[in-house]
């Protein structure tokens, strides 16, 4: 399984678990060789299947010449795989990479890549359909995509902090808490959040935005914003995985306002912290994020986000919170690992 990305994800930690327990010795590789691929097979010996994700870390950057020779690099390295009788099975994660970086040579590639895979996974339905048309696949790659949901997070953070303990140690009472969690990227919309929190005209409601933001400019437009609004709190820094549950038990509600979006590892964590969830309608969290879980917006209707926003400030949370975890309970690690066997299972018949 490729690249190695276990130590800031439980994600493919809990996946190579439960692969294991169905019987395949998965090993996580990453290196930083000119050909990495092959060097993963080359330092842990041929496998049956090499299983890639985030494709787009492989070949995307600033640049477009040097993308477009990383990206021909990554071809060449599927074919060799393919001459070697290996079976390749791809997780598409993302449409596309979210900066933007390269679009072009990147549509490229990945509708080369699709062609060359063995198999490839999505994690809903909708994310099936996106992808067949935005890489403009054959129908006869199409019928190889699977759909395989991601595994939720419940016991893969320690939840042992209760609500009052950690708005204590937070600093909140009876306020209303909304929280958006995880890194700041552009595309993850956090500086609209906050200019749109502001017409939310509920002065026992707060915004606790917590993460890394990917830039110094970022940050400072989320600083600036703040400090018009004394009920936006920003923590922007790294949280360690001991103190995720501090800042989801202390919350009502989460809020993950992304411009784009294909699956949303963030809400699947959110709900496994038993919170509901504000989100736009589209890729997986359309059919993750329902009306007894969330509130579920369109994206382009005008103050869709402010009006999810004001609806929630006056919902039922809790309910709501407990029933997106047990929603979640059924996206366990084991039954999400049968059936990535059985997709390797299918790779190995192609």
């Amino acid at each position: 399984m490729y690249p190695d990305y276990s130590g800031s994800n439980s994600y493919q930690r809990q996946l190579r678990d439960g692969l294991s327990e169905c019987g395949y010795d998965v090993r996580l590789s990453q290196c930083d060789r000119p050909f990495p691929l092959l060097e993963a097979v080359r330092e842990n010996g041929r496998p049956d299947v090499f299983h890639i994700h985030w494709l787009h870390r492989y070949f995307v950057t600033e640049r477009a010449p040097l993308t477009a020779v990383l990206g021909l690099r990554l071809l060449v390295e599927l074919l060799v795989l393919k001459s070697l009788g290996v079976r390749t099975v791809w997780t598409v994660h993302n449409l596309a990479d979210h900066e933007r970086r390269s679009p072009r040579l990147e549509a490229a590639v990945r509708n080369l890549a699709a062609r060359l895979c063995d198999r490839l996974v999505v994690h809903c339905e909708s994310a099936r359909d996106l992808i067949a048309t935005e890489y403009h696949l054959p129908q006869r790659v199409v019928d190889r995509i699977d759909v395989v949901p991601h595994g939720h997070y419940i016991d893969s953070y320690e939840n042992e902090v209760d609500r009052e303990t950690a708005r204590e140690r937070l600093g909140f009472d009876d306020e209303r808490v909304f929280l958006y969690f995880g890194l700041i990227r552009p595309y993850k919309n956090v500086v609209e959040l906050i200019e749109t929190f502001a017409a939310v005209e509920d002065a026992d409601a707060r915004l606790l935005v917590v993460g890394s933001p990917w830039n110094d400019t970022i940050r400072e437009e989320i600083l600036g914003l703040a400090a018009r609004d004394e009920r936006v709190r920003p923590v922007l820094e790294f949280v360690p995985d001991e103190d995720i549950q501090v800042y989801m038990n202390a919350a009502d509600v989460t809020v993950f306002p992304f411009e784009e979006v294909l699956t949303s590892g963030t809400a699947l964590l959110a709900m496994s912290f038993g919170r509901p969830v504000v989100a736009p309608r589209r890729g997986c969290v359309a059919e993750l994020v329902d009306d007894e879980g969330g509130f579920a917006y369109d994206p382009s209707a005008p103050n869709a986000l402010r009006d999810a926003l004001r609806t929630a400030a006056a919902a039922d949370l809790a309910g709501m919170g407990a029933y997106n975890y047990e929603k979640v309970r059924q996206f366990d690690w084991d039954s999400i690992a049968r059936k990535t066997a059985l997709v390797y299972r299918r790779a190995g018949t192609e």
